[in-house]
C-alpha cells in the first residue's frame, strides 16, 4: 500500500469514527426497547457528613478497600464490620474489625484493633461487646469526650432482645490503662432506646451525654419511661448516671398495648404499614411502610429514597428494622421505631455509608398516620394513578387505576409489565416506571434488581385528569436534582 492510501485510509477511518461518535450521543433511545443496559439511576440522598475532629467522610473512597480486613483472622473467626481511620495521628490507617467465631452464635460479638508498623499489619487487642445479634450491629467512632480523642461505639441488640452499646476510648499511648491501646469506659443493655447526644463534641467543648429509655415498672401504664441521663467523669475516666426524669406515656388501652408489644414483629409491622408523615418547619415528610412489597419509602419535597425492608426485630416499644438502599445496595439503613400513641410513632435512623454507621438525624422524629391516601393526593395535587391504553412510536402502554402498567413494543414477544406512579418534585410532575422482578438464573426474583426509570411528564388535553396525550422524557434524580438525559421526549396519545 503506497503512502497516499495510507492516507486516504486514515481519513475514512476518522471520518467513519466520527459518525459513530455522533450517532451514540445524539440518537434518542427507544422508549419501548427493552433496557438491559440501561444506567440505573440512583435516587438516594449521599450522606454528607463528619467523623471525629470534623474530618468530611468521603463515600466514594470509603468503598470495599477500607471495609477490607487487612489481617486474617483465626480458623473459624469471621469478619462482620470493619472501620478504617487514623486513630493515632501518624500516616498510617488503622482498623478496628467487629467479627464472631462461627461456632459461637450466640456470644457476644468481639472488636480487634489492628495496627500498621513497618508495613506489616498485626493485632494487638481485642474485646467483646454487648451486641450478639451481628444483623443489628453498628460500628462507628466519634469524639465523645470532646478532647479531640477518639472513641469507638458499638451499638445493637443482643439475644434478650436488649438495645445495647459499648463504648471503648483510645488512649493515645498514655501509661494509665496499662498500656492498652482502648479502655471501655461505658455500656448499656436495655428494653427501650439510647441515644448518643449527637452535636459535636469537639464544637461543644465537653463530652457528649448518653441517655437511656426505659420501661418505668413502678407504673401500670406500659408506655410510662424512665429516662436516665450519663456524663462523662473526667476524674475516673467513665461514663456515670448524672440524671433521672420519668416520663409519662400516652394513656392507652393496655390489651391493645400488649397485642403489638409482644415479641411477635408481624403483628407490629401490620400496624405499622401505611403512610406517616411529620412537618419539618416548612416541609411535610413522608414515611411509607409497604408491608407486601418489603420497601420502605422516605419522601418529602426534595428527595424520594426506597429502601428495601429486610427484616424486623421486635423492641421493647416497637421495632428494629434492617433497610438496604435500592440502588447502592451497600447503604445500609437501621430504623428504630418506638411506639407513642395508637396515632403516633417516634423513628430514630441511623445509616451505614461504607465506613460506619452515623445518625441520620434528618428522617428523625415523630410520625402520625396519615388516613387516607386521598389526602396525599390533594396536596401533591397529583394523582399518583391514571387509567387508559396510550400508543406511540414502538408501542403502546397501558396504565391502570390499581399502579401497575403493561408495554407491548413492536416486534417484542414478550409484554414488559411493572409499577408505576405519577407523583411531583417540586414544580415538576414526574413518572416513575419500575419494573417486575423476574427469576433470572436459578435466582429468586426477590435477588433481582431490575432497572427503574424516571421521566417528566407534560400532560396535553382538556381533561388533566385523562390526559389525551403524555410528553415523557427520560431524566435522573440525584443530590443535585432532577438533570436532563438530553434525550428526545416520547409522546404518547390515548388510545
Amino acid at each position: 500500500m503506497t503512502r497516499g492510501h495510507i492516507k486516504v485510509f486514515t481519513i475514512i477511518v476518522f471520518f467513519l469514527t466520527a459518525v459513530v461518535i455522533g450517532a451514540l450521543i445524539f440518537l434518542p433511545k427507544d422508549f419501548f426497547s427493552p433496557r438491559k443496559n440501561t444506567e440505573t439511576q440512583t435516587r438516594v440522598v449521599i450522606p454528607q457528613t463528619t467523623g471525629s475532629g470534623g474530618e468530611a467522610l468521603d463515600f466514594q473512597r470509603s468503598g470495599e478497600e477500607a471495609r477490607r480486613s487487612r489481617i486474617s483472622l483465626d480458623e473459624g473467626e469471621v469478619v462482620l464490620d470493619v472501620l478504617t481511620r487514623d486513630f493515632d495521628g501518624d500516616i498510617n490507617e488503622e482498623q478496628i474489625i467487629a467479627f464472631r467465631n462461627q461456632r459461637e452464635v450466640d456470644s457476644p460479638i468481639r472488636i480487634a484493633y489492628v495496627d500498621n508498623d513497618g508495613g506489616s499489619d498485626y493485632r494487638v487487642w481485642s474485646a467483646a461487646s454487648a451486641v450478639s445479634r451481628s444483623g443489628t450491629l453498628i460500628l462507628y467512632s466519634e469524639d465523645l469526650i470532646g478532647d479531640g480523642g477518639i472513641c469507638v461505639l458499638v451499638s445493637g441488640m443482643n439475644g434478650a432482645n436488649e438495645q445495647t452499646l459499648t463504648v471503648f476510648r483510645k488512649n493515645n499511648g498514655t501509661a494509665a490503662f496499662s498500656g492498652e491501646p482502648f479502655s471501655k469506659i461505658a455500656e448499656f443493655l436495655i428494653e427501650g432506646s439510647i441515644i448518643v447526644e449527637d452535636a459535636p463534641a469537639y464544637q461543644q467543648g465537653r463530652s457528649l451525654t448518653i441517655s437511656t429509655f426505659g420501661r418505668d415498672y413502678d407504673s401500670a401504664n406500659l408506655l410510662d419511661q424512665i429516662e436516665v441521663t450519663y456524663a462523662f467523669n473526667r476524674g475516673n475516666g467513665l461514663y456515670e448516671q448524672s440524671r433521672v426524669v420519668k416520663i409519662p406515656g400516652r394513656q392507652i388501652e393496655q390489651q391493645r398495648l400488649r397485642e403489638l408489644l409482644n415479641g411477635n414483629p408481624e403483628q407490629f409491622e401490620t400496624f405499622i404499614g401505611g403512610m406517616w408523615y411529620r412537618d419539618d418547619g416548612p416541609r411535610r415528610q413522608y414515611l411509607y411502610f409497604n408491608n407486601s412489597g418489603r420497601e420502605i419509602i422516605f419522601y418529602d419535597t426534595r428527595s424520594e429514597e426506597v429502601f428495601t425492608w429486610q427484616d424486623s426485630i421486635s423492641t421493647r416499644y416497637g421495632l428494629h428494622i434492617n433497610s438496604r438502599n435500592i440502588s447502592l445496595t451497600k447503604l445500609r439503613r437501621t430504623i428504630n421505631i418506638d411506639l407513642v400513641s395508637l396515632e403516633n410513632i417516634h423513628i430514630r435512623v441511623y445509616q451505614d455509608a461504607y465506613l460506619r454507621g452515623l445518625p441520620n438525624t434528618v428522617w428523625d422524629g415523630s410520625y402520625q398516620r396519615l388516613e387516607t391516601v386521598e389526602t396525599v393526593r390533594q396536596e401533591n395535587s397529583v394523582a399518583p394513578y391514571i387509567e387508559g391504553n396510550y400508543s406511540g412510536t414502538g408501542g403502546a402502554i397501558n396504565f391502570s387505576r390499581s399502579g401497575a402498567y403493561v408495554i407491548q413494543a413492536d416486534g417484542a414477544q414478550a409484554e414488559r409489565r411493572g409499577k408505576y406512579v405519577f407523583f411531583n418534585l417540586g414544580a415538576d410532575e414526574l413518572l416513575e416506571l419500575r419494573p417486575e422482578t423476574t427469576p433470572h438464573n436459578g435466582k429468586a426474583a426477590a435477588e433481582e434488581t431490575p432497572d427503574r426509570e424516571i421521566f417528566r411528564v407534560v400532560r396535553s388535553g382538556e381533561n388533566p385528569a385523562r390526559p389525551g396525550e403524555l410528553a415523557l422524557t427520560r431524566v435522573r434524580i440525584s443530590t443535585k436534582g432532577i438533570q436532563d438525559l438530553h434525550e428526545a421526549a416520547v409522546v404518547l396519545n390515548r388510545s
